[in-house]
């Protein structure tokens, strides 16, 4: 039997082969740069997250939280390269190169981000720190005050009176409120809650949530996990809480109104059960996360306003670690002036991070200038994360900047951090600090 193909002229022929090459071409063209009907944002999600977890398999220092179906963890058999996970979170990223859908703006943005970071730990590309501050977190870290951390620094040794460098007097001072290793519990349980007492006067939070500590000598320091559905662990080791001064903090920014709260108000933005595949995976080096850092470190002050915070500790933390109360003053005026010190280590880790410094030379600088009680474990951190540090030092200050401006009340400052945690995996910090100067002078108005 004759085919209509043999039954064509040669001319229409070719004509025909070439169209079948065009259409062949166009649909191509389509599924790589124009996409004539865009992949399902699920379908996206998933690729997204399966991408994510195979960078984590490919670089276990990457720290990754993902409480999403267990099916999307990489099997033995999907090894890849870095390279080849850069080109196929790349090529998600240019899929959704502007995209109208919300949703799949800002998973777009995501995985732009995540690209670059996969590009950073395959070596092929050396940013400086800053460079690296603006490509994985869209920051620009702020100009530090160097004035007001001689000042700072003049107060202390004013407080701290006695022979040897002021150094050595911190040191003195921080070992003089060393709590007893089995007393740490109880003194962190009473802070915790006290911090959830606190945060629940200003936002509603679900009844059914729950902070589950662990007590682990081999974590890090403290190490939250979010698990979904209202749920978070906490891993702390003892020695993260050793000084009297850090269980307040480590309390406040590990739980409420810090990290543990900060993933509930997540899931609670999109409705419970209702969190997108993309929102169930979270990475450490993200725009989002460095600036959930500052916030959470941030929120230790709004919990805990310095007059507050002596009379609780005066009250129930130094008679728990049976410490005299009436140090509590003096104690509390040092250890603020030490945290308000802290962010004067960042020029210092950033010119150690761009080698321009050697590593003697930065833990003599973090010794003398950010009075830091254990400059090596920076060091490492720094070596490990690069420019995250900054969600500890400049972005916590330009978290206070953004909430403060304007000098609101207390309940305003609650507000406005709550809505910057909601900004935070969607625009970079400068934008969020915009909207909320908007808002706050609408609201003046």
């Amino acid at each position: 039997m004759t085919s209509l193909l043999e039954k064509r002229s040669p001319r229409r022929t070719i004509i025909a082969a070439l169209v079948a090459v065009a259409v062949l071409a166009i649909g191509l063209i389509g599924w790589r740069l124009i996409p004539l009907h865009a992949p399902p944002s699920d379908e996206q999600a998933e690729r997204f997250v399966k991408i994510g977890l195979q960078f984590q398999e490919q670089s276990p220092r990457e720290p990754v939280s993902f409480f999403g179906p267990a099916a999307l963890y990489p099997a033995a058999e999907d090894k890849t390269t870095l390279d080849a996970l850069h080109s196929q979170m790349a090529m998600l990223a240019q899929e959704m190169e502007g995209a109208s859908n919300p949703r799949r703006a800002r998973l777009h943005e995501r995985a732009k981000r995540l690209a670059a970071l996969i590009a950073l730990a395959a070596g092929d590309e050396k940013l400086s720190f800053d460079e690296e501050a603006k490509r994985l977190y869209g920051l620009d870290p702020a100009t530090l005050d160097e004035a007001k951390f001689a000042q700072l620094r003049a107060k202390l040794d004013q407080l701290l009176p006695g022979d040897g460098s002021l150094t050595s007097r911190v040191q003195a001072f921080r070992d003089r409120y060393i709590v007893p290793e089995e007393l740490r519990p109880e003194l962190f349980q009473r802070a915790l809650d006290e911090c959830r007492v606190r945060t629940k006067r200003h936002w509603s939070l679900p009844p059914e949530e729950k902070l589950y500590v662990e007590w682990n000598s081999y974590a890090g320091a403290a190490w939250h996990q979010y698990q979904g559905n209202f749920r978070s662990s906490l891993q702390i080791n003892p020695q993260a809480v050793a000084f009297l001064g850090s269980i307040v903090d480590v309390a406040c920014h590990e739980g409420y109104p810090g990290h543990h709260v900060q993933f509930l108000l997540r899931e609670m933005d999109f409705g419970n059960g209702k969190l997108p595949l993309e929102e169930k995976v979270v990475f450490l080096r993200s725009p989002g996360s460095v600036v959930r850092e500052g916030a959470a470190d941030y929120g230790v002050s709004l919990a805990f306003p310095i007059e507050d915070r002596l009379v609780f500790e005066r009250d129930v933390l130094f008679p728990l670690a049976h410490f005299p109360p009436e140090d509590a003053e003096h104690f509390e005026q040092v250890r603020s002036l030490l945290a308000q010190l802290a962010p004067a280590a960042l020029p210092i880790l950033r010119d150690y991070r761009d080698r321009e410094i050697a590593p003697a030379a930065a833990i003599a600088a973090l010794d003398d200038k950010a009075l830091i009680g254990s400059p090596q474990a920076l060091l490492g951190f720094t070596d490990n994360l690069g420019a995250f540090v900054t969600g500890y030092t400049s972005v916590r200050e330009q978290v206070r900047a953004a909430i403060e401006q304007g000098n609101p009340d207390e309940e305003e400052r609650w507000a406005r951090l709550r809505a910057l945690l909601g900004m935070a995996d969607n625009v970079p910090l400068g934008v969020a600090s915009d909207r909320l100067s908007v808002a706050g002078t609408e609201a003046d108005d």
